[in-house]
């Protein structure tokens, strides 16, 4: 699991870095692929290496024919997200539009973490939960990663969720996430689908606590007074999903 994710992730990041490279120009950055294009073709080969070598480590340690199908979906998602090469020559790439951004995030992490389950055992109630769990999680923080880019995605005519709506909603929308991922951790273990360990990964909210009424006495503003409250909501996250992942590790089912 951990090679198949290290494999696809960096086929992800690759991918989307080289067809980058319009708003990486327009906001004045400067690497390898942006300067010589015999890297970038040769990226490109990488990637479609990296693509494919995910494949077949799903195909030869999936414990089901559904990780097959799970493993195409996300890979088609997340190549179409970031795609102005080949795929994107005819159809606007989905990260373009925040409408087709949401949807990948919607379709790609929920898939991607069955997918991962998929390794080590078969689809059961738990594996649903967690899906639900971590889908929330990672969300929170997807919603506030295109903030550092608004000014290069807005001249360069897309429509990101940060070029769409203000920074403030982004954050509040982050933080409603993050306490329905808390909510989910308190729901699951009352109907005794997660193991009363769980709850040792709400120790953490204390965390976003103190970051929310922060937020909200900056009203949602961000700032520089705003540094520390976010670090706490970083690393409060952190240590949450990681207790929840020794807490998972740990329970007898």
């Amino acid at each position: 699991m951990i090679v198949f994710s290290s494999i696809f992730y960096s086929g992800v990041n690759l991918w989307n870095h080289v067809n980058d490279i319009e708003e990486d120009k327009i906001a004045g950055k400067k690497n390898i692929l942006i300067e010589n294009l015999k890297i970038r073709k040769y990226t490109i080969i990488l990637v479609t290496t990296l693509y494919t070598i995910s494949l077949v480590i799903v195909l030869l340690y999936s414990t089901q024919l559904l990780g097959i199908i799970f493993a195409i979906v996300v890979s088609l998602v997340t190549w179409i997200y970031s795609d102005k090469i080949l795929l994107g020559r005819f159809i606007r790439r989905w990260k373009d539009h925040y409408t087709t951004e949401l949807l990948t995030y919607i379709i790609a992490t929920p898939t991607f973490i069955i997918l991962l389950w998929l390794f080590f055992d078969k689809i059961t109630t738990k594996t649903m939960a967690v899906t639900i769990s971590m889908t929330f999680f990672m969300l929170s923080g997807a919603v506030l990663k295109d903030i550092k880019d608004t000014t290069s995605d807005e001249l360069a005519g897309l429509k990101t969720l940060a070029v769409v709506f203000q920074p403030k909603t982004l954050l509040k929308t982050s933080i409603i996430l993050l306490w329905i991922y808390y909510t989910t951790l308190v729901l699951f273990t009352l109907v005794g689908v997660y193991d009363i360990s769980t709850l040792i990964a709400l120790a953490p909210a204390l965390g976003l606590f103190y970051a929310t009424v922060k937020f909200i006495k900056n009203n949602w503003l961000i700032t520089t007074s705003l540094v520390k409250p976010i670090k706490v909501k970083i690393y409060s996250n952190l240590l949450s999903v990681s207790l929840f992942a020794i807490s998972g590790l740990l329970s007898p089912t």
